[in-house]
């Protein structure tokens, strides 16, 4: 009887281990992205918008590239380098960070920041304590406004 359950727990050690290794061999091959994830980032060459919003043929060519690359388990970062070198620099939706294009980075970075800079200033300059400083801060009067002020407010006896 020992020697039967030592087969039968070898033979369940070694299925456990044949099926290890190929539930390895499927995550390795396991696609990390989809077309969907693709399609927003990528453009139609020939029509100048989203790969998702475009029909055409050329659409549809873009697609099959990258359905093909994907069935390869190609990454998101490996699909687009390939549409680049296949298609050029205008096929993906978002600028690149160099030259003319740095500007689309840095435009509206730059924008927010003054827009934000502006904001705090002006907070600060509408601070109410300083307005309550402000009315507090009496101007001097001369002489003969004082007096004449002294004289009103003893016929008043206040």
């Amino acid at each position: 009887m020992s020697g039967r359950l030592a087969r039968s727990l070898l033979a369940v050690l070694g299925s456990l281990l044949v099926l290890g290794a190929l539930a390895q061999m499927a995550a390795a091959c396991t696609p990390q992205t989809n077309l969907p994830d693709v399609e927003d980032e990528v453009m139609c060459t020939i029509c100048g918008t989203l790969l998702a919003e475009s029909d055409s043929p050329q659409a549809e060519g873009e697609r099959a590239l990258i359905r093909k690359q994907i069935a390869a388990c190609d990454s998101k970062d490996e699909i687009k380098d390939s549409l680049v070198a296949q298609y050029g620099p205008n096929v993906l939706a978002t600028p690149s960070g160099h030259g003319f294009d740095l500007l689309a980075w840095l435009v509206p970075g730059i924008a927010i920041a003054a827009a934000i800079g502006g904001l705090g200033w002006l907070a600060l300059r509408r601070r109410p304590e300083r307005r309550r400083a402000r009315a507090n801060e009496a101007e001097p009067i001369e002489a003969s406004d004082a007096a004449r002020l002294d004289e009103d407010m003893s016929r008043y006896q206040l």
